[in-house]
């Protein structure tokens, strides 16, 4: 029998649907602790305050497979996606939790352009690294689908949900409406799918805002630039073989006009499935988004 728990985590709600449901709420606040870059204590922080050095460092081992994961990413999209942009967030004024974020009048600091190459080195047989670079890992996101990840592995029972902000990974003995939101009126949907199981995540530049003295902001940073990018897309809904491979091309995607966005997909020869949402309030799928689905339903054509 399932049971539900709902709890803030992670700067987020957290809504877990599994027979185990209460044991993993704990492990989950045990993630934020370890790797929230808000904690001066937690691991992540530990190795942001780093000095650069030719010493290797030895790290949790779950730390070290999560970085190596980012790291690939980063790759992988040649750095449109980057867990390096730390510094970056905070000269726009993210430099504390969403919550207590000054949202008017920060005065923006003057923002570095990121690395190309890579801060960190990754030693090929233990959970060590070198820090190389003087730059501060931010990894909210990407954890944030990463523990989406875990925790569905962990969860038991026939039927699972979990939804860690709208990071989703479930499964079901028949099929369920999942909604996708509305990124103009929060209050609703703006597709729905018909899925038994399946791994998404959703990215917009219509949350997390607020305004400094050069002008409104967001929390998507193009990876290259360190700066948001401009597009003709709100928001994106990426299905994937799991959570953090959604919640990375859906931050990437973000940053795309859709015909940039199309073109980045086929010429990567990515098997997800996406749903792009633009200003002008069209929706655009992939053609293979019934690969992942048994039925789709817009609000628009």
């Amino acid at each position: 029998m399932s049971k539900k728990v709902t709890f803030p985590c992670m700067g987020t709600t957290f809504r877990v649907e599994a027979s185990n449901a209460l044991a993993v709420e704990s492990w989950l606040y045990k993630v934020e602790k370890n790797y929230s870059r808000f904690r001066e204590e937690s691991e992540l922080s530990q190795v942001n305050q780093l000095e650069i050095s030719e010493e290797w460092v030895p790290i949790s081992q779950e730390f070290y497979d999560i970085l190596h994961l980012a790291e690939g990413y980063r790759l992988s999209t040649d750095s449109f996606f980057n867990p390096y942009l730390g510094e970056q967030l905070g000269a726009l004024g993210y430099d504390k939790t969403f919550s207590d974020l000054s949202k008017s009048g920060f005065e923006q600091k003057i923002i570095n352009k990121p690395l190309k190459e890579s801060p960190l080195l990754f030693h090929s047989e233990k959970a060590m690294i070198k820090k190389k670079k003087d730059v501060s890992i931010d990894l909210g996101g990407f954890v944030k689908g990463w523990s989406v990840d875990e925790v569905y592995c962990m969860t038991k029972g026939k039927e699972r949900f979990i939804d860690g902000g709208g990071d989703l990974r479930f499964s079901f003995e028949k099929p369920i409406v999942i909604g996708v939101i509305n990124p103009f009126r929060f209050d609703t949907d703006v597709v729905r799918l018909r899925m038994s199981t399946g791994a998404m995540a959703t990215s917009s530049v219509a949350h997390r805002r607020w305004q400094t003295t050069d002008g409104e902001v967001h929390h998507l940073l193009n990876g290259r630039t360190g700066k948001n990018s401009v597009s003709d897309v709100v928001q994106v809904t990426v299905l994937g073989a799991n959570v953090r491979e959604a919640e990375v091309y859906a931050k990437v995607l973000c940053m795309m006009d859709v015909a940039s966005a199309e073109n980045w997909i086929a010429d990567k020869k990515l098997t997800i499935a996406a749903i792009l949402i633009t200003k002008n309030q069209r929706i655009v799928m992939t053609k293979n988004i019934k690969d992942y689905c048994e039925g789709v339903e817009t609000a628009w054509s």
